[in-house]
């Protein structure tokens, strides 16, 4: 069903997150129900999927391109302007954003706390699994994502290259 291409596999959410955008464009919306239609319900969609697969750039990048014309449409129009680039309407609201999810660093922030998971918990089913198609005779640090290897386990090596950055 998936095949090779991600973009195609990840195509379901897409059209899921545009179909919900398409259904509130038709409603005059100000912009706090706007951002809390955007925070509760389209940033939380893809996150069980984003546990365990990495997002292609170019899917997040569809994703966020998507919400923010939704965000700076004015009175249902198609578009608007945009005031702010979307890097920084994604910072806290601390730092002058809006608190909006990347949905990029939100997928590799997931990915981490799976592949923490896997180093706290080596007993666990799923790591036994992983364990023995992928590093029979190594552990989790050491493990690579050799050819033919899932998207799950990429996904979570991926993961673990930020714990790995940032571990002290």
């Amino acid at each position: 069903m998936w095949g090779r291409s991600h973009n195609k596999a990840l195509a379901w959410i897409e059209e899921k997150i545009m179909n919900k955008l398409e259904g509130w464009k038709e409603k005059l919306l100000n912009q706090a129900c706007k951002e809390t239609l955007i925070k509760a319900v389209i940033q939380a969609m893809p996150s069980y999927i984003m546990n365990v697969l990495k997002f292609p750039k170019s899917f997040c990048r569809r994703i966020c391109a998507k919400v923010a014309r939704f965000w700076w449409a004015a009175s249902g129009k198609e578009r608007g302007i945009h005031w702010k680039r979307w890097d920084n309407i994604t910072e806290s609201k601390r730092d002058g954003g809006l608190g909006f999810k990347d949905l990029e660093k939100q997928n590799t922030a997931y990915l981490a706390k799976q592949a923490w998971r896997a180093l706290k918990n080596p007993n666990a089913i799923w790591v036994q699994i992983l364990k023995s198609i992928y590093f029979p005779g190594g552990n989790f640090w050491t493990a690579k994502g050799r050819k033919g290897a899932s998207w799950v386990w990429k996904s979570i090596l991926h993961g673990r290259e930020l714990l790995k950055e940032n571990a002290k």
